[in-house]
């Protein structure tokens, strides 16, 4: 095996994490003023510099450990390659001992021991194996994410019940911020709640003060579900400590307050964004959570049929004009035009947007936030792109005559502009736009299109049960024109889904591009009706019939396409 470190040549560990530290500050990964606030910690916790840094969010697992592998001289441990292969017995330790050590065992040839270890400076532990299997160690350097993935898997067993040092990285955290009493009480509940969010894929976290008590609920796949209730005792402290997090005014209870924060878990950072609001109760707070990792950003992957992703991506190579996404709020609006900005990634167009909030944030892309207080609008953001030569420009919301007209007027003047608006459909954008003031002659020249979205639950695989449509559904497809026979199927709910018989959501829309017909229809103020017409025969599949499709392929459910187009 290449590059492995040997324990021998690992050198007094004090002196080499000194060199990790180094090694991060040449390689701008962390700054001076990062790991001044890290030695603070690490005196009251006892734990490494480096890896206070890695708990409190300002280092990367992937940084962390390739710091490791560069100081030691080591590889880092790629799990796919290199798979647990010694049974801990036959070398005379426990998996308790691993487990605590953050250790796995790969291989024992000719009286080496070749280990993956999360952290390689950790002398106690390396001499520790040595002395109890009488082997020389090498070490790759583990992500503790790995390891805890890899290990879990193969003694579930052993680690049950067991918290690691990955998992009481946001209590110690906690417990370096928050005093004893009600503040301490309430910064827990708060990483609780966060902690239960990560692992059941919520979105939101809501903190809900009552006359007697208050309710804490997670928004999962779209619907509000019960997570604690809790004395009211509790509902000042963890308001408090959300609000000391994402840095809003501890003083000020009488108006609403929103920010950021982010939070780490398993190494990585995931961004929060906060809004607290007063209530005759008390304060209550929303946590919107923003984990890019666990939304790809890519137009294949959202779940769209092929011909939706077809008209978007035709959209998006468009050299100039406007193309709208319309939907309710939380039909993945926002998702499908950072999917959108995507596609320019390695392009020499220059991108800009304007958003409110930003919730993601691209390397590609000059990002503008919304300041309305400063007098920083939608429409005097645009106004300002004008003179910065952009080749694209997103719009976060058009939701004024002002910022419709400066939209449609950067479409006209050589721009893609890519932007959401509300409306029922994707069609339904054409006479919303028309009523903020844009002229059917201004429309006509810089429409391109639009395309309407929702979001559905998704029937859990494991535990759906098919069974022949109601006379209401096959009617619901026949009309959406979906060639019948095909089977419906019933959410029934088991472990695998926690009993809600759906696991996930996926996206169901309509599209269409705006050809000479149409454009022309909307020049002469032709109805409606019309212009549905000609996008129809245009191909537009509208949104119904594309969620009849979803269920008959079995991954999604009748009430869940007809309460998401009907409402």
């Amino acid at each position: 095996m290449a590059d492995v470190g040997d324990l021998s040549s690992l050198g007094p560990a004090r002196r080499q994490r000194r060199l990790v530290l180094e090694h991060l500050q040449s390689e701008r990964v962390v700054d001076a003023a990062a790991i001044a606030r890290a030695e603070l910690v690490a005196v009251r916790t006892g734990q490494p510099v480096e890896q206070v840094l890695n708990q409190l969010g300002s280092l990367s697992d992937d940084d962390l450990t390739a710091a490791y592998a560069a100081v030691v001289g080591c590889a880092v441990w790629d799990p796919a390659r290199n798979a647990i292969g010694v049974d801990p017995a036959s070398v005379g330790v426990t998996a308790e001992f691993l487990r605590r050590a953050r250790l796995a065992l790969l291989t024992d040839v000719r009286g080496t021991l070749t280990c993956a270890a999360c952290d390689p400076l950790d002398d106690e532990a390396l001499s520790g194996l040595v002395f109890a299997t009488g082997r020389k160690v090498a070490v790759l350097a583990a992500r503790p994410s790995d390891w805890r993935r890899v290990f879990d898997a193969a003694f579930s067993e052993a680690s049950v019940g067991a918290a690691t040092p990955d998992e009481r990285r946001l209590e110690r955290e906690i417990d370096q911020v928050a005093d004893s009493g009600g503040e301490g009480s309430g910064a827990r509940l708060v990483a609780s709640a966060f902690e239960a969010a990560i692992a059941q894929g919520a979105s939101d976290i809501h903190f809900e003060p009552r006359r007697n008590d208050m309710r804490v609920r997670l928004r999962i796949d779209g619907r509000l579900v019960d997570h604690a209730t809790l004395s009211a005792d509790y509902a000042a402290p963890a308001v408090s400590r959300v609000k000391v997090i994402a840095n809003l005014d501890l003083g000020e209870r009488r108006l609403p307050q929103d920010g950021r924060t982010t939070f780490v878990i398993a190494g990585r950072q995931v961004d929060v964004r906060v809004a607290t609001s007063p209530t005759v109760f008390g304060e209550s707070a929303v946590l919107r959570i923003l984990d890019r990792s666990s939304v790809p950003l890519d137009l294949e992957t959202l779940g769209l049929s092929a011909g939706v992703v077809g008209a978007l991506r035709q959209a998006a190579r468009a050299p100039h004009g406007m193309f709208l996404i319309t939907g309710p709020t939380g039909s993945g609006k926002t998702t499908t035009l950072y999917s959108l900005l995507q596609t320019f990634v390695g392009s020499p167009k220059k991108v800009l947007s304007v958003e409110d909030p930003v919730e993601y944030h691209f390397d590609h892309v000059v990002q503008t936030q919304v300041a309305p207080q400063l007098g920083l609008t939608f429409a005097k953001a645009l106004r300002s792109f004008l003179r910065q030569d952009p080749d694209v420009i997103l719009v976060g919301e058009i939701r004024d005559p002002e910022t419709a007209a400066v939209a449609v007027q950067a479409a006209m003047t050589g721009h893609l502009v890519l932007a959401s608006v509300h409306a029922n459909d994707a069609l339904a954008v054409i006479p919303r736009l028309q009523d903020m003031g844009v002229e059917p002659y201004q429309l006509a020249a810089a429409f391109r299109g639009a395309a309407a979205q929702r979001l559905v639950r998704r029937l859990c695989p494991t535990c759906r049960q098919p069974r022949a449509p109601t006379e209401a559904e096959a009617q619901f497809a026949l009309t959406a024109g979906c060639a019948e026979p095909f089977a419906a199927y019933d959410a029934i709910g088991c472990s695998a889904c926690r009993g809600a018989g759906f696991r996930g959501r996926i996206a169901i829309g309509e599209a269409f591009l705006a050809g000479e017909t149409i454009l022309r229809a909307i020049a002469e103020r032709e109805p409606l009706a019309r212009v549905s017409d000609l996008a129809r025969a245009g191909g537009l599949q509208t949104m119904a019939a594309d969620g009849a499709g979803r269920v008959a392929e079995g991954l999604t459910s009748f009430e869940e396409v007809m309460a998401a187009v009907y409402g």
